[in-house]
């Protein structure tokens, strides 16, 4: 009989959050209660322990009532975030707010400030298709939409130095397909890199730049890069990503290491002399003075390096 119950308490739950959810009543976030599973076998515990016991009924109803309040807390209270960063866990994925303060325009341009040795772009983007590559220009940056499917802008500041630009890009459509963005770079100054966007798909030639710092922030995304060789010490590259596919197509000649936390993942590194225990290199990495060091975290990935 008390399995009846338990089971009916669950039933209830399930259909009324369900329900209420599909006519939005409210606003349940299901992704975000998938990590407490193992609270599920906790509650089994507990009614095996008291299975047969006085008042074990009671305590059975009790303990399911009380995680399910919790769920319910959770469910309502967690925003809606990418499913791939709530599910696998992964700290370390952001995707930028975009800041709507500013209106989106269809083209976009930062002039080189000619006392910045350095320059920083941080790129958050929405849904969409990106291509980064360097070119000719005589300004620092420059962003321009095929299409109006998509909006854009840009604020650029000079710190120490180093010129900073942030380039924001979303859809401003509400159909299904989404617009395709072209960003062309100087390949003047030295160059960090930041990288935050959502279900995207990015490709481009970084070759001709030189840059010190490649940060990728991502989810359920593909993105294709030609990096050219190594510029300065160290080229920092971190990776944080969910469901996501990554492509790098890196010189034979450059040095590299890889070191790679991801579960779920699949890995293919091209011309590495060694890959184990989550780390890879290439013969030639601790003789090198210049190198590629790329960090990978996160899951269900597939990161693929191929060298031209």
């Amino acid at each position: 009989m008390e399995n009846k119950i338990t089971s009916g308490i669950w039933f209830v739950f399930i259909g009324l959050i369900l329900l209420l959810h599909n006519i939005d009543v409210i606003d349940f976030n299901f992704i975000a209660t998938l990590k407490y599973w193992p609270l599920l076998i906790v509650i089994v515990g507990i009614n095996l322990m008291v299975q047969n016991r006085v008042y074990g009924n009671y305590i059975k109803i009790a303990c399911n009532v009380i995680f399910l309040g919790w769920l319910t807390y959770v469910g309502l209270t967690k925003p809606s975030t990418h499913w791939a960063s709530d599910l696998l866990n992964n700290k370390d994925i952001k995707i930028g707010d975009l800041d709507d303060r500013d209106p989106l325009v269809q083209q976009v341009e930062s002039a080189l400030d000619d006392s910045a040795s350095e320059a920083k772009l941080e790129f958050n983007g929405g849904a969409g298709k990106f291509s980064v590559n360097s070119s000719d220009i005589s300004q620092l940056i420059t962003a321009k939409s095929d299409d109006d499917k998509m909006g854009m802008n840009i604020k650029s500041s000079l710190n120490s130095g180093k010129q900073i630009v942030v380039l924001n890009a979303k859809p401003i459509t509400d159909g299904k397909k989404t617009g395709m963005v072209s960003i062309h770079l100087n390949a003047t100054p030295l160059w960090d890199f930041e990288f935050n966007y959502g279900a995207a798909t990015i490709d481009g030639d970084l070759s001709a730049l030189r840059f010190k710092n490649l940060a990728i922030n991502t989810g359920a995304s593909n993105m294709d890069l030609k990096l050219g060789m190594p510029e300065v010490e160290r080229s920092k590259i971190n990776i944080a990503t969910g469901a996501s596919k990554i492509h790098f197509s890196i010189p034979k000649e450059a040095a590299i290491s890889v070191k790679y936390s991801s579960i779920l993942s699949k890995n293919a590194f091209e011309g590495f002399a060694t890959k184990k225990n989550g780390k890879a290199k290439t013969a030639n990495y601790d003789e090198a003075t210049k190198k590629f060091d790329i960090e990978l975290d996160g899951a269900a990935n597939t990161f693929t390096i191929t060298r031209y």
